[in-house]
């Protein structure tokens, strides 16, 4: 097993949104939300770390609120024997007691605060002390091939459970996640050839340009089938009042499921909608 507690074979459930039924990839499912976070990405970015990153050297990731990419690589690096620096902006909208059950969990894992600022700021500095400290660093967002490859086979093993799925939906953050998904659902569109009836649709809370970029680097976006929103929530705004029936990440998924809900009408065929990511209780 590569992790314990890990489950790779998240269900495939059914829920009713009026009237119509929906397939839901519990990949939220994949942490138990008590030893790992209850996150679809973390086999992912173990096979990554795992094939990638010298276990000699430390490694370091800029972790922002919301994101359970720190508690998953915590857990990682203790698995491989890897040295990791959990870095984060000092600022008061970080999850302290995230923090505090990550040293619980994973005592080993050093902490490093980085002064705050815009993300993408820092983590371009953080890129550049790595030159000093000779830290690795993953790439942003685990925007990788072997990443997004990853994720290909996962729908392509959900595809093989259903295949007539007419519509994905799924959340996007920069985009990476849902454009190896996208990619293995609608096609790779440098095949010029292969016009599928199926159609994706993303709501950001990033930029649509960052999230567009992102589709079109991995050959996952075509304008006739892939279809990408802005939301018209921000990021901090958890959505308090409205749930979903499932475990929601408040700060991207349950954006996306509410789209969802208000849209379903619009969608003929069934509809696949992929949760990232479980609720943020931190």
């Amino acid at each position: 097993m590569v992790l314990e507690n890990l489950r790779t074979d998240t269900p495939l459930e059914v829920y009713e949104v009026k009237g119509k039924k929906v397939w839901v990839k519990r990949d939220d499912l994949m942490g138990d939300n008590v030893t790992l976070p209850p996150w679809g990405k973390i086999e992912a970015i173990y096979n990554l770390v795992d094939k990638y990153v010298d276990r000699k050297r430390p490694l370091t990731h800029l972790v922002v609120n919301g994101s359970w990419s720190g508690w998953a690589l915590a857990a990682i690096c203790e698995k491989l024997d890897i040295e990791f620096y959990y870095s984060y902006p000092d600022n008061s909208v970080i999850s302290q007691e995230l923090i505090q059950k990550v040293k619980q969990l994973h005592p080993n894992t050093k902490f490093n605060p980085i002064q705050n600022n815009i993300q993408d700021i820092m983590y371009s500095q953080l890129k550049i002390s790595t030159k000093e400290t000779k830290w690795q660093l993953l790439p942003y967002a685990f925007n990788h091939e072997f990443y997004i490859e990853y994720l290909q086979k996962r729908m392509k093993d959900v595809l093989k459970e259903k295949s007539d799925f007419k519509h994905l939906v799924v959340s996007s953050g920069e985009g990476v996640t849902s454009a190896g998904l996208i990619k293995e659902f609608v096609g790779d569109r440098t095949d010029i050839w292969v016009k599928p009836e199926r159609h994706a649709w993303s709501t950001c809370v990033s930029s649509y340009r960052t999230v567009k970029g992102t589709y079109e680097k991995h050959n996952a976006y075509d304008p006739t089938n892939v279809h990408i929103r802005k939301s018209e929530y921000g990021f901090n705004d958890r959505l308090d009042g409205f749930t979903a029936p499932f475990p929601c990440n408040q700060f991207w998924d349950i954006k996306q499921w509410k789209w969802l809900e208000d849209n379903i009408e619009t969608l003929d065929g069934d509809v696949l909608f992929w949760n990232i990511g479980g609720e943020w209780t931190f």
